[in-house]
């Protein structure tokens, strides 16, 4: 499959707001082998050692490092497409960093608060007003079709002093690594009327920086929800890390 071209009015588009959705990036072959490794995941058919298997907020099935465990999550058409789009947004080197699986089945009734990915950067939490530098992007890669009833990404467009909000932790001790993070009284930073709800089909995904305010509602539909989920990062960034 092709690798995704962004026009200049995507890309500007993305840089003003924060997020955008993106046209498919994988085929429907690759859909259901990524699909067939998830569930083998989940379902205990291959071993999950090697990643951090368990529940975000102790309410979410999260997987975190699934490449430690799969093959397939070490190299399949989502991460070349994630690092070409990557590339396109940004002038500095691209590499990938950190992947996870999110499962939210059928009727399942937890949303995942309103948050900045930052947040997560300290622990419990990164102290608010912290200035966000735009040093890596998340994708979000719907392996089911996901609209509002089953939980798909809402975004709120970022501060314009790309500083953090501040947050406190939902569930889970402070101290622990599937802690989940929320925003301090949400409504007085989230504009409803600025909120995008983005529906996306299997194959879709969304992209967003890490100063970049989102959210997901409860699955209250029949259907399962399968997210996989990976970063990208400025390779001079990550070198400055180690």
């Amino acid at each position: 499959m092709a690798k995704p071209e962004l026009n200049q009015a995507e890309i500007s588009r993305f840089h003003d707001q924060g997020f955008t959705a993106l046209p498919k990036l994988i085929d429907e072959d690759e859909i259901g082998k990524i699909s067939a490794a998830y569930d083998q995941l989940l379902t205990g058919e291959v071993g999950t050692d090697g990643s951090r298997d368990g529940y975000l907020g102790g309410v979410t099935r999260q997987l975190v490092g699934p490449e430690h465990c799969h093959p397939l999550f070490q190299d399949n058409q989502a991460l070349a497409a994630g690092q070409a789009i990557t590339a396109q947004l940004f002038s500095w080197q691209p590499v990938f960093f950190y992947s996870q699986l999110l499962y939210k089945p059928p009727k399942h009734p937890h949303e995942t608060p309103w948050h900045q990915d930052a947040a997560y950067t300290k622990m419990p939490f990164a102290p608010a007003g912290m200035q966000i530098s735009p040093v890596s992007v998340q994708f979000w890669l719907a392996l089911d079709d996901a609209d509002e009833e089953n939980g798909c990404m809402h975004f709120h467009p970022p501060p314009r002093d790309s500083k953090l909000l501040p947050h406190y932790v939902v569930s889970t001790s402070e101290d622990a690594d599937a802690r989940l993070l929320g925003l301090i009284d949400p409504d007085d930073h989230i504009d409803q009327e600025l909120v995008a709800a983005c529906p996306i089909a299997a194959g879709q995904a969304t992209v967003h920086i890490g100063s970049t305010p989102h959210y997901t509602p409860a699955n209250r539909s029949d259907r399962p929800r399968r997210a996989y989920i990976f970063n990208f990062a400025d390779a001079n960034y990550l070198r400055k890390l180690s």
